[in-house]
């Protein structure tokens, strides 16, 4: 889903708070479910149980799909070849900006998608719920003690690649037009209008999840032989018998209730402190990751394609070779409770120095011919020379004026009134009012020159719960500058402030993952309790 999301928010004119709505029914459901998981994993068939969540996940893929098929391709954001009575806006006083509004219109159909799109990421967090609460347990039960630390990593591992899995595919995926079989006429895949086969990934990955869940059904209950039962004999010379050793009385096992048991680990101050040290951690770093593929999309000027790609490759690979190797270092190393806090604390605030480098590595805010207003809700994108162009902000269409810098978010806000096909293929708009020079804009963002420092951004991070997608999504919101506006009623966010949703993504990113480190510390003070 999270691979998605900016499509997503375009597609069906949902803002980055509702982003966050969506992925937090993940999390709900994980809340819900893992407890309960975690306390019958021992009186169920659990490979059952979880073939059983996985079909349930294969559903949800399926149920993320069902908006397009209600709705279809967004015909609505392209050009008079593909939508009907739809065309490139240009400066014309006699145009009523509200004439493509109607009550059963696409700007009005984002209620029914997010529905779809929460149920599909809620069965999503139950399997994921079974994943952890049964499947690491049944691991851990069906290997040897010295052997679990490097088997539950080595599964963790491969529990990391499927989000790059499934950000690769994405990153193919959206490579074509939402609907494959439909020619758009855009060839730069960077274009605000350009919406990708989003849901080609769901369909694909809801088919693989359930012919993959079909051996689960056929594990056993335990995957361990059950041992030989010995008898132990005593031979008496002097009676020249064999008679069978008494076997000791197995002591009282006394079963605790639910809520003693949680009391019990409430009361362990190790516990406590490492658990409120990873939340916060895990608060950051997901709420990061679910909106790296956006920033990359708006701090350095990425289509969808290889923001996902990116998103894929770097963070969660390292973090899946991380998991296994720590496996292998508690296996094999075997270290001590201090020894292997203080490594886990080193690492953590490595992690911090990383995210502080990001706060000052971006490219510099989008210069848009416009004139910031005083209530900061954004920018107001009218001026003299587009005063009498009854321009509407419900199609982003930005173009780029001939000091190749300044940029206009439609060829109707920078005046012009016609359009000019260049020998390089790439549209030209003449006759613009408010450009300067010839009055001549070229189709697309200007470059930003900064592209160095994408390549420096991805190599740093390289190498480097509950509320959280809700969180991060309304500090996303409050570096908005431009907001869709169809039909009056507000929809995603057009353009960012480079400047804050670079500072305010990582920031808070920052003081959540120091807060973690400090929980780590204390920890490594404790862990001298544990013998």
């Amino acid at each position: 889903m999270v691979a998605s999301l900016t499509t997503l928010e375009k597609r069906y004119a949902f803002d980055s708070l509702v982003s966050g709505f969506i992925l937090i029914a993940d999390d709900v459901m994980g809340l819900i479910s893992r407890p309960i998981f975690g306390y019958i994993a021992n009186k169920v068939h659990r490979p059952r149980l979880i073939a059983w969540c996985m079909v349930l996940v294969g559903v949800g893929c399926f149920l993320a799909t069902v908006p397009y098929l209600i709705y279809g391709p967004a015909t609505h954001l392209l050009t008079a070849s593909i939508a009907t009575n739809k065309s490139i806006e240009f400066c014309d006083n006699t145009r009523d900006p509200n004439s493509s509004c109607d009550k059963n219109s696409e700007s009005k159909s984002s209620v029914i998608p997010v529905i779809f799109l929460w149920s599909a990421t809620a069965l999503n967090g139950l399997g994921g719920a079974a994943f952890w609460g049964i499947g690491m347990p049944f691991i851990d039960d069906s290997v040897k003690k010295k052997k679990s630390p490097l088997f539950i990593s080595f599964t963790g591992c491969m529990r990391l690649l499927g989000p790059t899995i499934a950000f690769l595919l994405s990153s193919v995926v959206l490579r074509y037009y939402e609907n494959p079989l439909i020619d758009p006429g855009i060839t730069d895949k960077r274009d605000p209008r350009w919406v990708g086969a989003w849901w080609l990934g769901f369909a694909i990955f809801a088919l693989l999840i359930l012919i993959f869940s079909l051996p689960l059904f056929l594990f056993p209950a335990n995957l361990r032989n059950p041992k030989s039962k010995k008898i132990i004999y005593n031979i008496n010379d002097n009676k020249q018998q064999i008679t069978p050793k008494p076997k000791p009385k197995p002591k009282p096992h006394v079963e605790l209730s639910l809520s003693k048991r949680l009391i019990r680990l409430l009361k362990n101050p190790i516990y406590v402190c490492y658990v409120l040290g990873t939340t916060l951690r895990l608060f950051g770093v997901l709420g990061y990751m679910t909106f790296k593929p956006k920033y990359m999309e708006s701090q350095f000027k990425k289509s969808a394609s290889t923001a996902n790609l990116f998103s894929g490759l770097v963070g969660i690979i390292p973090s899946a070779t991380g998991i296994l190797l720590g496996g292998a270092f508690i296996t094999y190393v075997q270290p001590g409770p201090i020894l292997l806090t203080s490594f886990i604390t080193v690492i953590e605030l490595m992690g911090t120095i990383g995210f502080i480098s990001a706060l000052f590595l971006g490219c510099p805010p989008t210069p848009f011919a416009a004139l910031p207003i005083s209530n900061a809700n954004g920018l107001d994108t009218q001026s003299m020379c587009n005063s009498n162009c009854a321009c509407s902000v419900q199609t982003f269409h930005p173009i780029c004026g001939p000091d190749n810098f300044t940029n206009y978010f439609s060829p109707c806000f920078a005046g012009c009134k016609s359009i000019i096909e260049s020998t390089d293929g790439k549209p030209q708009y003449s006759m613009c009012d408010c450009v300067g020079g010839q009055g001549v804009a070229t189709e697309g963002y200007c470059s930003t020159g900064c592209g160095n420092k994408f390549e420096t951004y991805i190599t740093l991070f390289g190498v480097t719960f509950i509320p959280y997608p809700l969180v991060y999504g309304a500090v996303t919101n409050t570096a908005c500058e431009v907001w869709e506006s169809k039909c009056g009623k507000t929809g995603n966010c057009l353009v960012y402030d480079s400047d804050k949703f670079r500072t305010r993504l990582h920031g808070l990113t920052l003081v959540l993952y120091f807060m973690g480190s400090v929980f780590d510390v204390i920890v490594i003070f404790l862990a001298k309790r544990i013998k």
